[in-house]
């Protein structure tokens, strides 16, 4: 405490109640890499190119003017109706940076780095909304799909770590309150994308009828908190009803 050392003492809670867990694995190291070194250097040529463009359009903005065959020039005023007084066979004009299409190339060439950042982050830009070539269901499941593996890779990862924290603060719970928590845990994951609940629902309910699924698995695929007591009430409507 204020930059001076601290007497030893034991540890109260009788473990770290931390979780260290990598992002992506590295050989030989105790620390993981993270998802944005892969972006890093797309990130800094977008910018560069953002930067570039924008200079592009303040200089054109405020035009230059060029004069050929002047030696001397004094008070240029590049304004609506200035009045330039030229020599014999010399030439004036303004310097346009965006000519000949140069700034659709400037666009073209931002979009393509947006194109290879969403490639390499491995999110669509259908994520975000940008729907522009009214794609169907299946065609937009299909797009989304390296946003589906990503998560696929990153949800048992997390899986384990939210169990161990758990673990933890049940630990810490019972150890200062002196009750017994059961550390039985299961994480439930939602929905990467919006679903059509309604059909479903009604794909489940054929798949229960046929016994291909259990209720409380689908349950938990439907986004059901507490399955087991979920399924404990629809046991006990069953049992009133006489079924």
């Amino acid at each position: 405490m204020d930059g001076g050392p601290q007497p030893a003492r034991p540890n109260p809670y009788g473990f770290i109640p931390i979780v260290v867990f990598p992002n992506v694995r590295r050989p030989k190291s105790f620390w993981g890499e993270s998802d944005a070194l892969v972006l890093k250097e797309v990130q800094l040529e977008l910018n560069r190119a953002f930067t570039q463009f924008s200079r592009i359009m303040e200089v054109s903005g405020n035009p230059i003017a060029v004069l050929s065959g002047v030696t001397e020039a004094e008070d240029i005023a590049v304004q609506p109706g200035a009045v330039w007084t030229l020599p014999e066979d010399a030439k004036a004009y303004l310097l346009d940076l965006l000519a000949n299409g140069a700034a659709q190339l400037h666009l073209e060439y931002i979009n393509a780095l947006y194109r290879m950042f969403h490639d390499q982050a491995e999110v669509p830009r259908t994520a975000f909304g940008d729907n522009q070539r009214n794609l169907s269901g299946v065609a937009l499941e299909v797009e989304m799909q390296p946003l589906y593996q990503r998560v696929q890779r990153k949800r048992p990862i997390r899986t384990a770590v939210y169990k161990r924290r758990n673990e933890f603060i049940l630990r810490l719970l019972g150890q200062f309150t002196g009750r017994r928590f059961l550390h039985r845990q299961r994480v439930v994951w939602g929905q990467v994308t919006p679903r059509d609940e309604s059909r479903r629902a009604a794909d489940f309910a054929l798949l229960v009828e046929r016994g291909l699924r259990s209720r409380r698995g689908l349950m938990d695929e439907l986004g059901v908190a507490d399955a087991e007591a979920e399924f404990g009430r629809w046991l006990e409507e069953q049992n009133r009803l006489g079924h």
